[in-house]
């Protein structure tokens, strides 16, 4: 069964307004919710994964505080253990010790320990009965009591020399309790054969502060014991509201069930400097899933007020179609009685057409035949505008270059003859300039020293215009072999009759001009850079920005500006580089055009 067979099975057999219904479904209805329903899972996926790498970055972030603390906290435990001064108070027999000078000396490097460290929230050091209670009253020094002894951390310190963590509760001002991360290192006492032990508490304000800048939960624990620092106040103390030791995954970021509700988490773990411990943060995002479900609502919404509209159009289309019949019938009838107007009256190409088909051939066939006759003259338009072009060519091919340069040369012997060198000499310039120009535009390259010599000329002529209101002064670097250098014809010549047009003329006195050609030293390339400067009028800065628009891309229609963009574009296509005019000028000052090619001295038949 072909595809035709089918269409015709399940379209043309019904009507049109079923086929419309039909068309809807297939072709726009399931289709649109397809790719709806891909494009809404794929960014609502992309949008989950988004919140995902934000809540990872915002643990990494309060990971990477955590870690920096540890490292402060490890450096304040040295201090202490290796303090000579501590060693020495806490261990020498107190007859030789002026112990209220010595404990005022201890309290001071404590106490600046303390005041010095923002994280620090306490800091005290358990010692042995026998040595406390021969010291003075000191809040850094706590006794060793039966309940300190039965601690887990004091008996971790009994059997572990390094340092280590443990969450505990510290009660603050008006007997609140606080639960914070208390550091415990060991401090041996080897001359009295025991050992103290120092607890440093990390501030949970301190925390707060550094970690607490957003919307985002943030729960800590250490070794997996209850929660010491979260950003609801109500929570530590309590168990962490998520697994947070799972080995095999030690940091993970996705949806996870919290508090019996969905939402976007990470969790990061980390090794607290020179400990064992392992502390594990855990960064909720309560916004997540609610700006995600909103999300999917409004595309659900956007598809059915899509779907919505699409079926209403369907009905109004349905309708029109339906007064398109009608229409057919009227124009059939008109038709019949020999009234031709009906082809504006049914528009479309549909199931129609064949009813109109008869009408439209004959309606086509007058207009085609209209066409016909109205191309015909066109084309012999066309043709007798051809011609006369033609003819205007053959006239202007008739006039010969030579003879023009013969008459130009009978012109300039007449005059010298009578003795006018100067009209003599004028001539000669001109038809020197002139062979010049018609023969380089028949080559690709010219030689450098060919077109200098046009440009004397030319100068030369101008010259004998302006007289002393124009000077000019033509410099070759001494590197550069202009019988050899080649360059494209007429590069130069335009560049020059702008500095000179609009530039020195306008002044009307001492005008000069300098044109410069050197060969800059190696290392920058090999290139030819010409350089002409004139002392003219100048530019301001809104006339030239609008010269150089120009010379990229010319906007006026009145011709100026065209001759500046034709030679950039000529560098830029034949030398394919980058490289073309540069203008610096100011009021007052005068005008310097720099253009930049490349130094060339192939041949003619080589380019």
């Amino acid at each position: 069964m072909t595809f035709y067979t089918l269409y015709q099975r399940f379209f043309a057999k019904d009507s049109v307004r079923r086929q419309l219904v039909k068309l809807f479904l297939t072709t726009v209805m399931i289709p649109f919710l397809l790719i709806g329903s891909l494009i809404s899972g794929l960014a609502l996926r992309q949008m989950l994964k988004s919140y995902e790498e934000l809540a990872a970055s915002r643990a990494m972030q309060v990971r990477s505080m955590m870690l920096t603390t540890s490292i402060h906290m490890y450096s304040v435990c040295s201090s202490i253990l290796t303090s000579e001064s501590l060693q020495r108070f806490l261990c020498t027999d107190p007859a030789l010790l002026d112990l209220d000078q010595e404990m005022l000396i201890q309290s001071r490097f404590l106490s600046s320990l303390a005041e010095d460290t923002a994280f620090l929230s306490g800091l005290t050091i358990y010692l042995p009965r026998d040595i406390i209670d021969r010291l003075p009253h000191s809040p850094y020094f706590s006794p060793v009591t039966e309940e300190t002894e039965t601690a887990s951390w004091y008996q971790e310190a009994s059997v572990n020399a390094g340092l280590f963590c443990h969450s505990g509760v510290r009660t603050g001002q008006g007997g609140v309790p606080y639960h914070e991360l208390h550091y415990y290192c060991r401090i041996p006492l080897p001359r009295m054969q025991t050992f103290a032990v120092m607890e440093a508490s990390i501030s949970n304000d301190y925390l707060r502060n550094l970690a607490i800048r957003d919307t985002y939960g943030i729960y800590m624990s250490v070794n997996g014991e209850p929660v010491f620092f979260s950003s609801d106040r109500s929570w530590p103390g309590n168990p962490p509201p998520l697994d947070l030791t799972d080995s095999a995954r030690a940091s993970r970021s996705g949806l996870f069930r919290i508090a019996g509700k969905l939402a976007v988490a990470s969790i990061q773990a980390l090794t607290p400097y020179r400990t064992d411990d392992r502390i594990h943060i855990l960064v909720v995002d309560p916004l997540a899933v609610p700006r995600i479900l909103r999300l999917g609502l409004a595309f659900f919404l956007t598809v059915l007020a899509s779907l919505s509209a699409s079926a209403l159009i369907l009905f109004f289309y349905a309708r029109y179609f339906s007064e398109r019949i009608t229409a057919l019938r009227d124009a059939m009838s008109r038709a019949s009685q020999n009234h031709y107007q009906i082809a504006s009256d049914i528009p479309g190409d549909d199931e129609l057409t064949a009813a109109f088909q008869d009408l439209k051939i004959m309606v086509e066939k007058l207009r085609q035949a209209e066409a016909r006759i109205y191309q015909t003259q066109l084309n012999e338009q066309f043709l007798s505008n051809q011609q006369q072009q033609m003819e205007l060519k053959l006239l202007a091919s008739q006039i010969n270059p030579h003879f023009l340069y013969n008459t130009l040369e009978t012109i300039r012997m007449k005059a010298f003859s009578q003795g006018n060198r100067e009209v003599a000499n004028a001539i000669r310039l001109l038809g020197k300039s002139m062979r010049y120009v018609l023969g380089s535009t028949r080559a690709a390259l010219e030689t450098l020293d060919r077109e200098l010599d046009y440009i004397n000329t030319w100068l030369s002529i101008q010259k004998m215009r302006f007289g002393e209101r124009i000077n000019y002064d033509i410099r070759v670097d001494e590197r550069i072999e202009p019988q050899n250098c080649r360059i494209l014809p007429l590069l130069i010549q335009p560049l020059v009759e702008n500095a000179i047009t609009h530039g020195i003329e306008p002044t009307g006195e001492n005008g000069r001009l300098i044109l410069h050609i050197e060969r800059p030293a190696a290392g920058r390339g090999d290139i030819l850079r010409i350089s002409i400067f004139d002392n003219g009028a100048g530019m301001d800065r809104e006339t030239l920005s609008e010269v150089l628009t120009q010379m990229e891309s010319p906007g006026r229609r009145d011709g100026h500006g065209i001759g500046l963009y034709n030679i950039n574009n000529r560098i830029r296509l034949f030398y394919k580089t980058d490289r073309g005019l540069t203008i610096k000028s100011r009021p007052g000052l005068g005008t310097l055009v720099s253009l930049t090619i490349p130094y060339f001295t192939a041949t003619e038949e080589d380019v």
